[in-house]
């Protein structure tokens, strides 16, 4: 009788269920395929490659541990034969070639690339599998590199596969590359002391030729050599010591001259090392012993000797420091007449109040000192007489007849430049170059860096009542551009061409009082016209040509009138218009106040056009205003625009009166806008003024770094506001200061030779004399062993400093049996 079995109490082991190792594996094909990276889907590329590394990137994990899966590939110049499928034997070549060529180039010689191993090894493509935690496990090294072996196996990989082992700072590496017939092993090695056998050039060859599998020749094996010493001894190679920047507030021998002079450069000695290398570049093994109880290897004999340099880390900069001084003024709500403690003396609560009675200026000074001039009110500031007149003299240079600093008479902006011409600071609004504003911030800057913000606010208000004084006896600025307002240049280059403009209009008035105006000439009919049959009301007023064979409506003659010019706005002024029409809102009455307010030039231009032309219609305006809203055809007619309902050329033109120009109230009010000019730069706080002194300062200090060498690039901002601007500026400055120290201590320390390219004659001696005909221990010893047998390149690389590092890339056959 059969006994019934319980089917459940017997063991079953799926073997169809894939362990965490396949899995693995498998994860690894499906990234490699997905890749197209197999040797049948590489396609040939040229021999030229980009700079560009390009990374793709993909997560897997294994076990508790995760892997970025990377393939990074430096792309080619252009792709040759794309249709054309590389062979495993191209393939082969073309990495033979490249670990080759990696020879000429020591491992300390890397460039911006993902992983160390493309220098190393001269790859242009690899994949790397690095573990997000360290992989220090030797087992689990071991499963990790068998797995990476049979994946590239199953798929045939066509470029070299790297994991990253140990800790992550010791930049340890383990890769493959297989064909049918050969393989290639990446191996290396880092110690934290150097074995005894590996401290020497003998030690290195045998270990060298251990690890190539066929027997090589004797004395076959080529080595590079590098040696790198690290002097430190700075203070011994020549240096530019720094002249006190507040030497020109010395009585003695006072030169305002040095003022033009923005100091540049480190205060000290920006060098804190500098790197020789001691280089053979190539010599068989018998040509130099070095073992354990002998050397030969002289670094003076060395074929080749170069210098890099290691700057300091925190560089006292001494034009960055005086910007980085008026910078940390823009948080300072403070008065800057408080800080002379003249606010309520100048009446600064109220913005009219006693702003015209203005304290000791240059000009009262120098009418005092012919007598002309008895009354002066007593102000000491912190700088004393004898060194501020001469500083306010170099920024109003017409103050006195024999000027020694005269402004340049052909004053401008910068031209505009071509794209590819980028200077430092670009984008920062200018001033011309040794102009007013140019002088008053550079000036600023220095009395700042010399004597702190009482010097900066003394100058501040000398010079603001000198601008006071100007506009009261109309006399003009000089060190300023003609004209309106240029809103290329800088705020307060905008503020005192507005000024300027008042003054000239003022000096107009006066010469109008005095009956030398040419203004009031009224312009008759000529004969024929009917001048006679006219009302006195009906005159023609304010005519100033006839506009060329045009006639009005009614068949007489169309004259041009004389009209205001436009009120001239610095870019605040523009702002502070636009925010007040977006504040009025959108409805029937603001949209009606904003045609008033923006129509204010229009309908003085339309009075002015009826006081010309007496019987003028609103066609006729429009016909000479606004040319493309007239409508030639059939006699004449306004253009659709015009026909509008609510439009407010309509509704200007019905409340325009016959009134000239000459006559009209004032579309710019030349004593309200002087005021309100010398009241904004009275009412300034420190944060204020340091924000209108500091767009020139950064041009000034722009075009200082370029003429001492720096780099002539700049940014390319846009959308920031004005504080985040000189921040950028200030740091691009900062940076090109710092390469400029670079480019000192390299004509300093190498004379006509470039910093990483050999020294000639002159510099080697000269390195020598410096450091007394002496070098002290190499600080990193490199060697690179190469050899070429019939299998392929053995290549191995040694790096011994404080640790030791050895890598190695070793070509054998592989034996079918």
């Amino acid at each position: 009788m059969n006994e019934e079995i319980d089917e459940y109490e017997i063991y079953h082991q799926d073997f169809t269920t894939a362990s965490e190792w396949e899995v693995l594996i498998a994860r690894l094909e499906e990234v490699i395929v997905e890749w197209h990276l197999s040797k049948s889907k590489i396609t040939k590329k040229c021999s030229e490659f980009t700079k560009k590394w390009t990374v793709k990137t993909e997560e897997i994990k294994f076990r508790s541990l995760n892997f970025t899966l990377s393939y990074c590939y430096q792309e080619p110049v252009k792709i040759l034969d794309s249709d054309m499928n590389s062979d495993e034997q191209s393939l082969l070549t073309d990495l033979h070639d490249s670990l080759w060529n990696s020879t000429t180039n020591f491992m300390a010689d890397t460039e911006c690339t993902p992983y160390p191993v493309s220098n190393w090894f001269g790859l242009k493509r690899y994949l790397m599998l690095c573990p997000k935690t360290p992989l220090t496990d030797g087992s689990i090294i071991k499963l990790v590199m068998s797995s990476v072996n049979i994946a590239f196996a199953n798929v045939d990989c066509g470029v070299p596969f790297f994991v990253k082992i140990r800790e992550h700072w010791q930049q340890t590496f383990l890769g493959i590359y297989e064909d049918n017939d050969y393989k290639i092993s990446f191996d290396m090695i880092h110690l934290k002391r150097i074995s005894n056998q590996c401290s020497h050039l003998s030690g290195l060859v045998s270990l060298f030729k251990s690890k190539i599998s066929s027997p090589v020749p004797l004395d076959t094996v080529v080595i590079s050599t590098k040696f790198s010493y690290e002097l430190k001894d700075s203070e011994a190679f020549a240096w530019r010591k720094r002249t006190q920047s507040n030497e020109f507030l010395s009585i003695d021998g006072f030169d305002v001259r040095k003022l033009t002079e923005l100091p540049f450069g480190s205060e000290k000695n920006p060098l804190h090392s500098a790197l020789l290398n001691a280089i053979w570049p190539h010599f068989r093994e018998s040509a130099i012993v070095d073992s354990s109880t002998f050397s030969d290897i002289d670094p003076l004999m060395a074929p080749t000797w170069t210098i890099t340099l290691k700057l300091r880390n925190n560089i006292n900069c001494q034009l960055s420091d005086i910007i980085g001084k008026v910078m940390d003024l823009l948080d300072n709500n403070t008065l800057i007449m408080d800080i002379l403690g003249l606010s309520r003396s100048l009446g600064l609560v109220n913005p009219l109040n006693r702003i015209t009675k203005a304290p000791i200026t240059i000009s009262k000074l120098v009418k005092a000192a012919v007598g002309r001039n008895s009354h002066i009110s007593e102000f000491k500031g912190p700088i004393t007489d004898d060194l501020l007149m001469p500083l306010l003299y170099y920024v109003f240079p017409d103050a006195v007849e024999d000027n020694t600093f005269p402004y340049s008479k052909g004053l401008d902006i910068e031209t505009r430049r071509d794209s590819t011409d980028s200077k430092l600071c670009s984008y920062v609004k200018t001033s011309p170059e040794d102009g007013l504003v140019w002088r008053l911030s550079v000036t600023s800057a220095r009395l700042m860096e010399a004597g702190g913000l009482p010097y900066v606010a003394h100058f501040w208000y000398e010079f603001t009542q000198e601008l006071q004084y100007r506009w009261e006896h109309r006399i003009l600025l000089s060190g300023v551009i003609d004209g309106a307002p240029n809103a290329r240049t800088c705020l307060l280059h905008q503020k005192l061409q507005l000024l300027n403009c008042c003054i000239k209009r003022a000096q107009e008035g006066d010469v109008n009082a005095n009956g030398n105006s040419s203004e009031e000439e009224f312009f008759d009919c000529s004969e024929g016209e009917g001048a006679e049959d006219q009302l006195p009301w009906d005159r023609p007023v304010g005519r100033l040509n006839r506009l060329e064979n045009a006639t009005l409506k009614s068949g007489v003659p169309l004259y041009v009138p004389r009209t205001q010019d436009p009120a001239p706005k610095t870019e605040d002024q523009l702002e502070e218009d636009a925010e007040l029409m977006v504040r009025m809102g959108d409805n029937a009455k603001a949209s009606e106040l904003r045609a008033k307010m923006m129509s204010a030039s229009l309908l003085s231009d339309m009075e002015a056009f009826k006081a010309a032309n007496p019987g003028a219609e609103l066609c006729d305006f429009v016909r000479w205003y606004s040319p493309r809203d007239w409508k030639p055809d059939d006699g004449g007619s306004l253009g659709d625009r015009m026909l509008l309902p609510g439009n407010p050329w309509v509704e200007a033109w019905t409340v325009a009166r016959p009134v000239p120009a000459a006559r009209q109230r004032r579309l710019f009010d030349e004593a309200r806008e002087a005021e309100q000019v010398l009241h904004f730069l009275k009412s300034r706080t420190v944060g204020g003024v340091a924000e209108l002194l500091l767009p020139a300062l950064l041009r000034a200090g722009a075009n200082k770094a370029i003429s001492e060498g720096a780099p002539a690039t700049s940014s390319s901002i846009g959308g920031v506001d004005k504080r985040r601007t000189f921040e950028i500026a200030a740091r691009e400055l900062y940076e090109a200061e710092k390469e400029a120290c670079r480019a000192i201590c390299v004509r300093k320390v190498l004379g006509n030779s470039a910093e990483g390219q050999p020294l000639d004659v002159a510099g080697r001696s000269r390195v020598l004399n410096a450091m007394g005909a002496g070098l002290p221990a190499p600080t990193r010893r490199e060697f690179t062993l190469r050899v070429k047998d019939d299998v392929g390149p053995q290549i191995m690389r040694a790096a011994l400093g404080s640790d030791m590092t050895i890598i190695g890339a070793f070509t054998e056959r592989i034996v079918c049996l």
